[in-house]
């Protein structure tokens, strides 16, 4: 065993250690799309339409606050499904690009760099959904893996321990979709690349890392959403810097030579970037109106805008158990914006900077790839708590985030930092930080810990009632601490990947399948009565209504639209009197109303329209109404009424009064 482990004489990973993990990785993924599992949440809409327990969950409960993954996106994914993934789809009357935004399978070249889609246009529905959940995760938690061997090559069960550990982190669960989870692929994939760029000889290695990394930097760009994109190349950036210097002063070659080394990478992000020029030109016209809405439009954030709550919200780490219970007070607005990370990067800066120190005092060097770990968490941690430097953060990107975002930035900075660490004691043959910087690390631990505890306890104690075992994971961070300090890695990523899964397992579900809105009777019914004779339709009600007829394929005034579709306002608002209301990414929704169409906007990310069928709007752009009450009004004539577990629907025609 120990010949496979060796590592190699540049001091990288044997081929086993390389290949064993993300092997079974790549069984795993197989096996779970074969049999169509899948994490989604869409099992919500059983409380609607079934009784007794839903034969598809297979564990876990659905996650109503997963709303943009089982309501928005897979209800978008289904609609392409039935119009045969058109690059523009047409349930809003006038169309939308679905190659933008979304994240939708498309028959597009542009779907190429989008691998978790491929799986809707090759494989059953039930499969597609597994592709498209799993693979990016398999990648991440591969990349996250082979960045720690790159690094640690004796410590593949550690690197297999701290993968997961990530993998579990409450910021990834909560916020699970490929919009997240490719970034931190990205991340660890970089700066594994740069660790072979620059520690491999051979010039073919240099060139299928560049390769690789160019590839899922292009499919993680396509997504454009930016507030987990900047966090994650942060990272990079610095341990790029870090380890460009790090390199040159430990192999004395002159920093020219470094550079010439990384040149393949530096071609594969200029390919990158032509790829995504190509992209951006062949849709100018779909980026530009999603630049020029007023949410989320050209959004910027300010400085140090974390306050007391949510600095709590930030060191509740160990308390995020809750949000598995339904309990956010304290933590945030709701679990997804509450969702935290334990931050072990954080602690680890007192082990860092005592080695910076201890390096520059015995022979006046600068260590500075542990220098550039504590500098990107200093410079995440600044941008949440200190104001007053808005360029600054503008120059470099920061305020395109958000603080609750930029918590995936710590998240993979716990990761480098347990890595940096232990390398960098070994680099410089050192055994372990002296006792006293382990104590207080520790006691850093502590710190933060009693602090949020004891905030909770008088704001907050439904917080810790429904957290019960906080304190095994509080305990837990600080044996985190202790171990990687003293170079006890393997005993460290135990305890790491332990408190991880008290706060992180179970927050989405295994689901065979996907629970489809066609299949009910009510989507059944719908797509029956626009098949024999098609037209418009508006949803009244809750969100059920806009999900069917999302899902059903029809023409449809009701969904996410990513900016606003001209037709479909032209009609609505001839006159343009609420732009202001609509111009924006929102879920468009209808209620009864009297008269012509009014535009109003409870919270930003929502459009409410009033409907009436008697309306010169009603009677010459709209067919048929779906509704989960009874709608009282002249001109709209019942065609159904369809009963489904404890759903109700009613189906009317658009008739002149």
């Amino acid at each position: 065993m120990s010949q496979l482990t060796q590592p190699s004489r540049y001091g990288l990973p044997s081929l086993f250690v390389s290949l064993w993990f993300p092997a079974l990785l790549l069984i795993a993924c197989i096996l779970l799309v074969a049999f169509g599992v899948s994490g989604s949440s869409t099992g919500v809409y059983w409380s609607y339409f079934g009784t007794g327990q839903d034969p598809s969950l297979l564990m876990g409960e659905p996650r109503p606050i997963r709303s943009d993954e089982w309501l928005v996106q897979s209800s978008w994914v289904m609609s392409q499904y039935q119009q045969g993934f058109g690059t523009f789809n047409q349930t809003l009357p006038g169309g939308m690009d679905a190659t933008v935004q979304n994240d939708l399978p498309t028959l597009d070249w542009s779907s190429i760099f989008r691998p978790h889609l491929l799986g809707f246009l090759a494989l059953p529905l039930d499969q597609g959904m597994a592709v498209r959940w799993w693979l990016p995760a398999c990648v991440m938690v591969g990349a996250c893996y082979s960045f720690v061997v790159s690094l640690l090559p004796k410590h593949p069960l550690s690197a297999t321990l701290l993968s997961a550990a990530l993998f579990l982190t409450p910021v990834i669960q909560w916020w699970f979709l490929p919009t997240t989870i490719w970034p931190v692929a990205l991340a660890f994939l970089a700066m594994t690349g740069i660790v072979w760029t620059l520690r491999h000889p051979a010039r073919w290695v240099r060139v299928v890392w560049a390769a690789a990394i160019a590839y899922v930097a292009v499919a993680t760009a396509m997504s454009i959403y930016a507030p987990f994109i900047v966090p994650a190349a942060l990272v990079v950036v610095f341990f790029l810097i870090g380890f460009s210097l790090s390199e040159s002063r430990d192999q004395g070659v002159p920093f020219r030579t470094v550079l010439v080394r990384l040149v393949p990478l530096i071609a594969a992000g200029v390919g990158a970037a032509a790829v995504l020029s190509l992209w951006i030109a062949t849709r100018l016209d779909t980026i530009r109106a999603l630049f020029e809405t007023v949410y989320p439009g050209q959004r910027f954030e300010k400085t140090g805008t974390v306050g007391l709550e949510g600095l709590m919200g930030l060191m509740g780490g160990p308390f995020d158990q809750a949000l598995l219970n339904d309990g956010v007070e304290g933590l945030g607005g709701n679990q997804s914006e509450a969702a935290s990370v334990l931050m072990v990067a954080l602690f680890l800066l007192v082990p860092l900077i005592w080695l910076i120190t201890q390096q520059w005092a015995e022979n006046r060097t600068i260590d500075w790839l542990s220098m550039s770990v504590v500098a990107c968490t200093s410079v995440i941690l600044a941008f949440m708590f200190l104001p007053g430097w808005d360029s600054l953060a503008h120059l470099l990107l920061l305020d395109r985030s958000s603080a609750s975002r930029l918590r995936l930035g710590l998240a993979i900075l716990g990761i480098v930092s347990v890595v940096v660490l232990s390398e960098r004691l070994s680099k410089a043959r050192i055994r372990s930080v002296p006792w006293s910087v382990s104590w207080v690390t520790s006691g850093a631990v502590l710190l933060s810990v009693v602090v949020p505890w004891a905030y909770f306890r008088t704001s907050a104690p439904e917080t810790i009632a429904l957290s019960p075992s906080w304190k095994i994971a509080a305990v837990l961070i600080i044996v985190c601490a202790v171990a990687f300090s003293r170079q006890w890695i393997f005993a460290g990523s135990v305890a790491f990947l332990l408190a991880s899964a008290i706060v992180g397992l179970g927050v989405n579900p295994l689901y065979l399948g996907i629970f489809e809105l066609n299949e009910t009777a009510v989507g059944t019914e719908v797509r029956k009565i626009d098949s024999r004779e098609p037209g418009t339709w508006v949803g009244i009600g809750s969100y059920v209504p806009t999900a069917v007829l999302v899902q059903s394929g029809v023409e449809a005034m009701n969904g996410v639209q990513t900016y606003p579709p001209e037709e479909m306002w032209d009609e609505i608002d001839p006159s343009g009197e609420y732009e202001d209301v609509w111009n924006r990414l929102a879920n468009v929704g209808w209620e009864p109303g009297s008269g012509e169409p009014t535009v109003s906007s409870p919270v930003r990310d929502q459009i409410r329209i009033t409907f009436d069928s008697c309306s010169s709007f009603g009677q010459d752009r709209v067919d048929y109404v779906l509704t989960d009450a009874p709608l009282d009004q002249e001109c709209a004539v019942l065609l159904d009424e369809v009963n489904e577990g404890p759903s109700q629907h009613f189906i009317y025609q658009v008739t002149p009064g």
